[in-house]
């Protein structure tokens, strides 16, 4: 399923597969100038293509190889000779496939083999400049985009909430909060992630994500000081596992914020 939202000039396309009349996962790509950034997932594709008819497509910018954010690339590249663009290192992850766990082919579907190009230079489009700024952390070939005229970050999975609760098992936290603490030093004006859509007063909830993980990492760090289990410490600061935890077999826990701040404290 594909619902169309308009925010002034952009477009989000929110997405999900559709499981008993019920949305699995929404994420979601904008469209605008005849740019798409990032297309869905696999199971969404061809309802992205009818979206797209008589529509001009002059490019496709994915901000990481995830399945979610690259499913229609290849589809779209067949039929209407689009080629994607993507983080250098995404590239041999579209092209080789990629490990994907039985969750994830359930939420998304899999995704075909893909051939695109290296992002590493501002595209310009219509009157758009966007600037690809690299933002590892949720995996390391994550990057956002920078319209420097207008203000606008399409931050891809960089910023989902202020406030997570679970984190992935390869996600590196602290590069994670690198990568924000680089993103809000920019003169932003709109944050546009793609599984929530335009973020309300965006600039000041990226600086707050920021904040809150710093602390939450200093938390841990204080209490794995004190040699608390790990159990303990992620209920503690973080709080309960859920249905994620579960459905995903613990590759996004709440636990996972406290390995993260242990491997390092290891290494």
């Amino acid at each position: 399923m594909i619902r169309v939202e308009t925010h002034g000039p952009l477009v989000f396309l929110r997405m999900a597969r559709r499981v008993l009349g019920r949305p699995v996962y929404w994420t979601g790509a904008y469209y605008v100038q005849g740019v798409l950034v990032d297309c869905g997932p696999p199971v969404t594709a061809r309802d992205l293509l009818r979206f797209l008819e008589g529509r001009a497509v002059h490019g496709l910018l994915i901000t990481h190889h995830h399945e979610d954010h690259m499913g229609a690339a290849a589809l779209l590249r067949e039929r209407r000779g689009v080629v994607a663009r993507a983080h250098p290192a995404a590239l041999p992850l579209l092209a080789g496939g990629f490990e994907q766990e039985a969750y994830r082919r359930v939420a998304w579907g899999r995704p075909p083999r893909l051939v695109a190009e290296p992002l590493v230079e501002e595209v310009a489009a219509g009157s758009l400049r966007l600037r690809p700024i690299p933002t590892p952390g949720h995996s390391a070939d994550h990057l956002c985009l920078f319209e420097p005229d207008r203000g606008w970050l399409f931050t891809g999975d960089l910023f989902l909430a202020e406030r997570l609760r679970f984190l992935r098992s390869d996600e590196d936290l602290d590069a994670l909060i690198g990568s924000l603490e680089t993103v809000a030093r920019l003169p932003l004006r709109e944050v546009l992630c793609a599984h929530r859509g335009p973020v309300r007063d965006g600039p000041a909830a990226l600086r707050r994500k920021a904040e809150n993980l710093r602390s939450l990492r200093e938390r841990i760090a204080e209490l794995l000081r004190q040699g608390l289990p790990e159990k303990e410490i992620a209920r503690r600061v973080v709080g309960r596992e859920g249905f994620l935890t579960w459905f995903s077999r613990g590759r996004f826990s709440a636990r996972n914020f406290v390995h993260a701040v242990a491997r390092k404290s290891s290494g």
